[in-house]
This record gives C-alpha cells, structure tokens and sequence, in this order.
C-alpha cells in the first residue's frame, strides 16, 4: 500500500474512551468505490477540504465513491453514544450520512473543527448508563435474556436501542454477528470455522445473512476484502 493510500486507526485520548471507539483517518491516492460493513457504530468524518459528516449506525453496506486524494479523519463513537452525542432521535441518522450541521446546527459544526472545541464536546458526551448496559448485554445475550436483566420487557429494550443506538436488537446483534464472522474469516482464512466462530446456525444461514448485510455472498466477500485497494 503506497503512502498515500492508507488507513490506520489509534486509540482514543484516556477521557474519550467511554464514547469513543478509536481514531482514524484514510488517504485514498486512486478514485474507487469502497464497500463499508455495518460495523454496529457511528462515525463522524472531518474531511481536508474542511466539510465534516456524521454516519449514523447501518444495517446495510454503503457504497461511497472516493475521489482521488480523499483525506478523511474520523472519530468513531460507541453504540450507546450516538443518541447523547448528536441530541437526536438515533434512528433519524440510520443508514444515513448527513452534513454534522445539519444535525448539531452551523455554528456547533463550526466549533468542532478546533481540536480544543472538540475535545470538549466528547468530554460532555453522557450516554444513558441503561442503554450502556443493554448494548453490553446484547453482545452476549438473546433479546429476551437482555430485556429481564434490565429489569424491561422486550418492546421497552426495543424503544431504547431504536431511540438512543439507531437499530433495533435483533437487527444490531446480526450487524455484530457479521462483523465477528469478517474477523474471523480474515483470521482463518475460510468460511466454514469462520460461520461457527460468528454464531451462525449453518452455512446458509451465514451465507443469506452475510449478502443482506454486505452485499455479497461471503465467498465473494473474502475475495474483495483479499484484493489490494482500489485493484478491482
């Protein structure tokens, strides 16, 4: 990968680390169409030529065009930050990329392009500790399991994720099924241990899953994710 075609992530700042998953940017030398997994996070993106976006939570692949010399730094934020952080509706940004003034207003967007404004407004990011704790939960838990170890019924759970994270449970626990078995497949280098490593019941499970949420049948996934950027 050439100097100019990079993608690195770090570890956020020690205060940020509640709601903030890693930093990141990306430098894009060849112009490309680029397949983006829902990942169960969102993400706000500061470009070079000074635009800044928010991408809310998704529950299917986007397809951006990335020009060449696309610079894009990035904050990506944890599920149960996205409601606390934008001061919306969570599902208002679901599968949507959007203008961060058109979601926070001009003069906050402005704001944010001083490092010191937004150190800031993360530091004043407060999650709902109970929507913290449900996203924990989902991770591990059926729905039903989560619901009475939160003390709500299943439709509360549903309102809460839908509200505060942007996808509703069962939706947000196959996004994070999907992004297990990508890790898992790039480890191994296969699809059958990779399936039962994510949790799915069998291959045709993994594989109906996989293309409703990527866009590809898995094999063709690995297969894409294996090729040099910008090489198709």
């Amino acid at each position: 990968m050439s100097e100019a075609n990079i993608y690195r992530e770090w570890a956020p700042p020690g205060p940020w680390s509640d709601v903030v998953v890693c930093c990141w940017e990306q430098r894009v030398d060849v112009g490309r169409v680029q397949r983006v997994l829902p990942d169960g996070h969102a993400d706000v993106l500061f470009h070079d030529t000074g635009g800044v976006e928010v991408v809310g939570l998704h529950d299917q692949v986007d397809l951006p065009f990335l020009q060449e010399g696309t610079w894009i730094r990035g904050i990506r934020l944890r599920p149960h930050a996205v409601a606390a952080a934008f001061r919306v509706d969570a599902s208002a940004i679901r599968n949507r990329t959007l203008p961060l003034e058109d979601v926070l207003g001009s003069r906050h967007a402005r704001r944010l392009l001083d490092p010191r404004d937004r150190d800031e407004w993360i530091r004043s990011i407060k999650p709902n500790p109970r929507t913290k704790h449900a996203v924990r939960l989902l991770e591990t838990h059926p729905v039903d399991s989560a619901a009475d170890a939160l003390g709500v019924t299943p439709r509360q759970l549903h309102r809460v994720l839908v509200e505060e994270v942007g996808l509703a449970p069962k939706v947000f626990q196959r996004v994070l099924r999907m992004q297990r078995f990508v890790e898992a497949m790039e480890r191994l280098g296969g699809l059958a241990n990779a399936a039962a490593e994510a949790g799915y019941a069998d291959q045709s499970h993994m594989t109906r899953e996989v293309r409703s949420l990527a866009g590809l049948t898995p094999k063709r996934l690995l297969q894409e994710r294996r090729q040099p950027p910008g090489s198709a």
